[in-house]
C-alpha cells in the first residue's frame, strides 16, 4: 500500500510559510496599534474620499471606519493563515490566493491609517489634503505581493515537456537564431486604453481641471506604454545566451550561456505562470503572449524563465549546443 500523504515541507520552506503568515497579519496589527497610539486624540470623523489630490469631499465616523477595517484585515489574516496551514491546495494556488487576500488586507489598512493620519495632522476633515499621500495609499493596496513573494517557490513546467538534443554545430559555425513575435491582444488593449483616456479625460482637460486629471492620466499613460511594449518582441539565441527585447528596444530578459542549466520545450498555460504579459513570481518569470508552445530555461540558480514562441525545439537545441560549447572552452 502506497502512502499518498503529502510530506511536510522542509525547515526552510516551513519558515517561509510562517513568515508569510505573519506578513498577512501586519495590516490588522497596524490598524490596532495606530488606534491605541492615537487614543483620545482620534477625531470623531475622518476623511474618506477624494476626487483628486486636494481636499476630501466626504467623511465617515472614525469609530465605524476603525471597526470595519479591523474586521476585514483580521478575517483576511485568519483565512490566509488557515490556508497556509493546510496541505492542499498546491503552493502555486496558495500564492495566488494570498496575493488577493493581501491586497484586501493592505487596502483595509490604508483606508484607516492614511485618512485618519491626514485628518489628525490637519485638525479637521476639510484640511486633510491628500497630495503625495496618494502614492503610499496606492502602494498599501499592493501589500499582497509581499507574503506571496515570501512563500517558497517550486519549479513548474506546464504540459508535456521535451529536451531536444543539442544542435550539431561545426567548429567554425557560430550559431544564431532570432524571431519577432507579435501579440495582437496587447495591440488591441493599447488602442483601447488610448480610447478610454481620450473619452474620459478630454472633457476634464477642456474644462481646465488639469490638476484633477494629472494623476489618472499618468497611471493610464504608464499602463498604455507597458501594454504597447508587449505588442512586438524580439527573441534571440546566440553567443550572448537568450535575450528578449521589447518593441522599444528595452531588454526585458537576458540569460547568459554560463547561467543556463536546463532548456526545455513545453506547452505554456498562462494561468500556470501568473497570466498574460511579463509575469514575475518567486523563483520564476515568464513572457506569456498566448497559450501554446514555449521555451523554458532553468538557470544554474534554479530560477525558471518561460516565453511562448512557435517551434521552440529549434532555439532550445541551439541554446543547449551553445551552452555545451561554452562549457567546453572553460
Amino acid at each position: 500500500m502506497h502512502d499518498t500523504t503529502t510530506p511536510p515541507p522542509a525547515a526552510p520552506a516551513r519558515g517561509r510559510i510562517v513568515l508569510a503568515g505573519l506578513a498577512m497579519a501586519v495590516p490588522a496589527i497596524a490598524i490596532a496599534i495606530t488606534r491605541l497610539v492615537w487614543g483620545d486624540a482620534l477625531p470623531v470623523d475622518v476623511a474618506s474620499h477624494w476626487s483628486g489630490t486636494g481636499a476630501p469631499d466626504d467623511s465617515q465616523p472614525a469609530a465605524g471606519v476603525f471597526v470595519v477595517t479591523l474586521i476585514i484585515a483580521s478575517v483576511v489574516a485568519i483565512a490566509a493563515i488557515i490556508l497556509l496551514a493546510l496541505p492542499r491546495p498546491s503552493m502555486r494556488i496558495k500564492r495566488m490566493i494570498v496575493l488577493i487576500l493581501g491586497i484586501a488586507a493592505g487596502s483595509a489598512a490604508a483606508v484607516w491609517v492614511i485618512p485618519t493620519w491626514l485628518t489628525l495632522q490637519a485638525g479637521s476633515v476639510d484640511g486633510a489634503v491628500l497630495g503625495w499621500w496618494v502614492l503610499p495609499l496606492t502602494a498599501c493596496a499592493l501589500w499582497g505581493v509581499i507574503p506571496a513573494a515570501i512563500l517558497p517557490a517550486r519549479p513548474l513546467l506546464a504540459g508535456a515537456t521535451a529536451r531536444p538534443a543539442p544542435m550539431d554545430l561545426g567548429e567554425t559555425e557560430v550559431g544564431a537564431w532570432s524571431r519577432s513575435v507579435t501579440a495582437l491582444m496587447f495591440l488591441w488593449i493599447t488602442l483601447g486604453l488610448v480610447a478610454i483616456g481620450a473619452v474620459a479625460y478630454t472633457p476634464i482637460l477642456l474644462d481646465g481641471e488639469s490638476g484633477v486629471a494629472t494623476f489618472g492620466l499618468s497611471i493610464l499613460a504608464l499602463a498604455t506604454i507597458l501594454c504597447a511594449s508587449f505588442v512586438r518582441l524580439r527573441i534571440s539565441v546566440d553567443w550572448r545566451g537568450l535575450r528578449v527585447v521589447s518593441l522599444f528596444g528595452i531588454p526585458m530578459k537576458r540569460i547568459p550561456l554560463d547561467q543556463v542549466d536546463v532548456v526545455e520545450a513545453t506547452d505554456i498555460r498562462p494561468m500556470d505562470w501568473g497570466g498574460w504579459g511579463y509575469r514575475i513570481m518567486p523563483g520564476r518569470s515568464a513572457v506569456v503572449l498566448r497559450s501554446g508552445p514555449g521555451l523554458v530555461v532553468t538557470s544554474t540558480s534554479g530560477k525558471q524563465f518561460a516565453i511562448t514562441i512557435d517551434d521552440p525545439e529549434e532555439p532550445a537545441a541551439l541554446l543547449q549546443a551553445l551552452v555545451a560549447r561554452a562549457a567546453a572552452r572553460v
